[in-house]
């Protein structure tokens, strides 16, 4: 057996390192050998060593100067290093060589693509088919290239041509969903990437593909779903970003949390997952987390309109309000705030009880967009507060005409019409408010107004649904004492008084708590809310009358007897206090 025999043994053997040495070898000793120097380049192929298979094939070529199969060998190594003009002139000379080398032609379009020449890709192809048009590698390049080139109808007409010929390749379903995508029929080209999935489960391009479609549709959930699985098949940085950003858009949070955590650790330089991170924060309510990282990326990006609202909102969340107007009168108004950006300042400014510069914003805004119901709504608030009460009723009426079905607005109104004690029309749009939206103070709100119209049983049926789901609720805890007090139920009255005060020291619920005790004959409980309340409000006349009340109750007549001398000194026009006097004396 021949020293190349033995070689080739090898290589049948894919004893390709052993084959390379003694190959090596045997062309040191026979340099003149031009199939020897093509079979060391196969071998250098084999190994992945293209630029030693390179040096090979020239040194072949120089001995056969018009071998195609070299040529062809060459061109190929040029085109795995790179070198895409010296493996397109390889493969042009082959064809004039040989003009049927099928493979050649092949080649030779994915070089024209890779180089931006897809019309000289589309030529060849063309060329290809009149060899062999059973092939369904060139209507797949035709229609590639064609779908390159914006010619998507035309991609369409080969790419499904190529699938009548190899109706199992995955990459043609692929290229056609693109092509579909293109087009804007997005349905069919979701049917193509699925039908390459089916193909080929392990396909994570085309998951990716599917899932993009799905996110541009706004379906996020489906989309975290295929960007999942794709991330899960290929760990590319590219996936896991669209995975993290449709988790967040679909709600689930605790996921894109996760995701954004491992983003900002590979890129802390990137400020929009950090961004993003913080979002995941605020919406699981985890603000400290939410705050620490906005402020960094405040103090990174000074003049981010974008950061620094988003800290001032987060700052209104945890009631630091001062911060929150920081931000805003340095950072948001010294851009140019579009009318909702001074909409969220004038409410801002409300809840700092600055209610001057809400007012003025609330204006603004309005002039600006004179159709923002809200900022109408809110600027009514505003007027009723200062008991303007007709300005407050244009406001809320235009606030109405332009949104008629508006929960807060139906609700607002209605508080203004209890305000102004126009209770049966108040009646009627708390009933409108709670026909929109379920709402445990809406109906609280309303019970109050049932006690205006002396109708004690709604109101304790309203005050009942509003307790079952809100059982805790201060404000509605508030609101079923008085309406227990009114049904002179004074010991639930009491129960629910003492609840809201554990939760909110309010001077009214004191008083009506004092009231209840009155009521219920405890009246040194009584007394000592009532002198509570009279050190921060010396000369209120009811506190005054009530004080002595209770000190009559418990038989402290000579004390009765003070305070009633002391209220009718600054207000001498009380008669009632005249009268307890003569009677007690």
């Amino acid at each position: 057996m021949s020293e190349i025999d033995e070689i080739q043994d090898l290589i049948s053997e894919k004893s390709y390192e052993e084959a390379k040495t003694r190959l090596i070898k045997y062309t040191e000793e026979n340099s003149n050998d031009a199939e020897a120097q093509k079979l060391l380049g196969l071998v250098n192929v084999n190994l992945n060593q293209f630029k030693d298979a390179k040096e090979s094939f020239l040194r072949a070529t120089k001995l056969v100067p018009d071998d195609a199969t070299t040529l062809f060998y060459l061109g190929n190594c040029y085109d795995n290093l790179g070198e895409l003009d010296d493996a397109e002139r390889c493969y042009v000379k082959v064809l004039e060589l040989r003009e049927n080398f099928v493979d050649a032609y092949k080649n030779l379009c994915i070089i024209y693509m890779k180089t931006g020449k897809e019309e000289s890709a589309i030529k060849v192809a063309h060329q290809a088919k009149m060899i062999d048009s059973t092939d369904y590698t060139f209507d797949y390049l035709i229609g590639t290239a064609s779908v390159t080139l914006k010619l998507y109808n035309q991609g369409i007409e080969y790419l499904e041509k190529a699938l009548e010929l190899n109706p199992e390749h995955s990459q043609i379903y692929n290229n056609l969903g693109t092509a579909y995508l293109l087009t804007g029929n997005r349905e069919k080209s979701i049917e193509c990437y699925q039908k390459a999935i089916k193909l080929n489960p392990n396909d994570s391009v085309a998951y990716y593909n599917v899932a993009s479609i799905y996110q541009i549709q706004n379906k996020h959930a489906q989309a975290s779903d295929y960007f999942a699985k794709a991330y899960a098949l290929d760990n590319q940085e590219n996936y896991l970003i669209s995975l993290a950003l449709s988790e967040l858009k679909a709600g689930q949070i605790s996921n894109a949390l996760k995701h954004y955590k491992t983003l900002a650790i590979l890129h802390p330089e990137k400020d929009s997952f950090q961004y993003n991170l913080a979002t995941c924060y605020e919406l699981l309510h985890d603000y400290e987390h939410a705050i620490a990282i906005l402020k960094v990326l405040t103090a990174r990006n000074p003049k981010s309109v974008t950061m620094a609202q988003k800290l001032a909102n987060l700052y209104i969340e945890v009631r630091e309000l001062s911060k929150a107007k920081t931000l805003y009168d340095n950072v948001i108004l010294k851009a140019t705030p579009t009318s909702e950006v001074l909409y969220q300042y004038a409410i801002l400014s409300t809840q700092l009880y600055d209610t001057t510069t809400a007012e003025k914003i609330f204006k603004k805004v309005i002039g600006m967009n004179p159709d923002n119901a809200m900022a109408h709504k809110d600027l009514g608030i505003i007027y009723l507060n200062q008991r303007l009460f007709d300005y407050a009723k244009d406001e809320f009426n235009i606030a109405l005409k332009l949104e008629p079905e508006n929960f807060d607005i139906l609700l607002e109104y209605a508080n203004f019409l209890y305000s102004i004690s126009e209770y049966e029309k108040a009646d009627e749009y708390y009933q409108k408010s709670l026909d929109i939206k379920d709402d445990v103070v809406a109906k609280s709100l309303w019970a109050l107004n049932k006690i205006e119209l002396n109708e004690l049983e709604n109101a304790k049926e309203l005050i009942e649904s509003a307790l079952e789901d809100e059982p805790e609720h201060e404000y509605i805890q508030f609101v079923a004492g008085r309406i227990y007090f009114s049904l002179k139920d004074y010991d639930c009255a009491k129960i629910y008084f003492i609840k809201s005060l554990e939760q909110n020291r309010d001077k009214e619920t004191k008083n009506l708590l004092a009231l209840t005790y009155y009521e219920l004959g405890e009246f040194d409980k009584a007394l000592n809310i009532f002198n509570a309340l009279l050190k921060e409000n010396p000369k209120n006349v009811s506190l005054m009358l009530n004080k002595a009340k209770c000190q009559e109750k418990l038989e402290q007549n000579e004390e009765a007897l003070k305070t009633l001398d002391e209220l009718t000194n600054f207000f001498p026009e009380c008669e009632e206090a005249h009268e307890m006097i003569r009677r007690i004396s």
